[in-house]
């Protein structure tokens, strides 16, 4: 009996730790955007969706969902979602993300995970495209590295989605071109 509840038991730590991969991309930022997405999809994930952008510069957004927990962030925080963007011309990395579910802890504890590993940046010098209020979202954190904006974000008080937090990687030289690019195809003159 007792050598079933060890096999049993073994048997549910290596599916919990299977359930638990690494998220990829953190802490050693993502450097190719085919790389990156041959990773996220060898988690294990619910299922994967693609959305194209065709506004300039056009886009591709692939999104792993779990169902529950996807990867986890720094080996602490899970994370339900993961999104990779890449250039529809050549595939180029632009921005990859992951999105938590919200709670004032886990929010703090992604906090720590990122400004033990990143150079914090004022908010006076924070982008245009981050200082504006958006509807039901707020940025709470900016950081630098290695030619990326990373950027934590949570739901404003009273939002009725507050479901997550946010962390964004977002490259300092095509910013804004994943989940927050707005696109407006039909613009007049």
């Amino acid at each position: 009996m007792k050598g079933r509840l060890l096999l049993l038991s073994c048997c549910l730590v290596f599916s919990a730790a299977q359930a638990a991969s690494e998220c990829p991309g953190f802490p050693a930022l993502a450097t190719s955007g085919e790389a990156l997405l041959a990773q996220v999809r060898a988690l294990p994930p619910v299922g994967i969706d693609r959305e194209r952008q065709a506004c300039a510069p056009a886009t591709v957004i692939d999104f792993a969902y779990s169902g529950g927990v996807l990867c986890r962030f720094g080996s602490e925080v899970d994370a339900a979602t993961s999104a990779v963007t890449r250039l529809a011309d050549g595939g180029e990395l632009v921005e990859y993300l992951y999105l938590f579910p919200y709670a004032p802890a886990t929010h703090a504890r992604l906090l720590a995970l990122l400004a033990a590993r990143f150079t914090p940046v004022d908010r006076a010098a924070w982008p245009i495209f981050l200082q504006a209020a958006k509807p039901g979202k707020e940025t709470t954190a900016l950081f630098t590295h290695g030619g990326f904006y990373i950027s934590l974000g949570k739901p404003t008080e009273g939002d009725p989605a507050e479901w997550y937090s946010n962390v964004i990687f977002e490259k300092v030289d095509k910013p804004a071109l994943g989940v927050r690019k707005v696109c407006r195809e039909d613009r007049d003159g």
